[in-house]
């Protein structure tokens, strides 16, 4: 439910079709939707784009990140939903503390560095020196 949310968040901002698939090959995505996130991309520099990439290798998800990087997702969210079947897993069978703790922990801190990097590399700031009168 939360990832079909978050499929139509997605769709609404960036005003483009996202499909889903059952089988290994994935959905068919239109042209169209291929050409908005190619714009949008390419509205952020060098350095932003490999923080973006590094997002997407963590989350499993251009959805998630995206949704990450505008604020409609907090780092911990974005994390549960890209692992709802090892959380369903852990649910099923229990938890191993030392490995599915730590591959959470390690996984919520790099998504965080991850977003962190890309909202500074994307950040202007302008300074304004206001005279002194006597």
């Amino acid at each position: 439910m939360a990832r079909n949310m978050a499929k139509l968040c997605f769709a609404f901002r960036y005003n483009v079709v996202i499909g889903s698939s059952t089988s290994i090959m994935g959905p068919s995505i239109p042209q169209s939707t291929k050409d908005i996130f190619i714009s949008h991309l390419a509205s952020y520099n060098t350095w932003a784009l490999q923080g973006i990439e590094y997002m997407i290798t963590q989350l499993k998800s251009l959805i998630l990140s995206m949704g990450l990087l505008d604020k409609h997702l907090t780092v911990e969210h974005a994390v549960l939903l890209s692992r709802l079947e090892e959380e369903y897993q852990i649910q099923r069978w229990g938890n191993v503390e030392w490995a599915h703790d730590y591959d959470l922990h390690e996984m919520r801190s790099r998504t965080a560095a991850a977003t962190l990097f890309v909202h500074l590399c994307t950040e202007s700031a302008t300074v304004k020196h206001k005279l002194l009168q006597d």
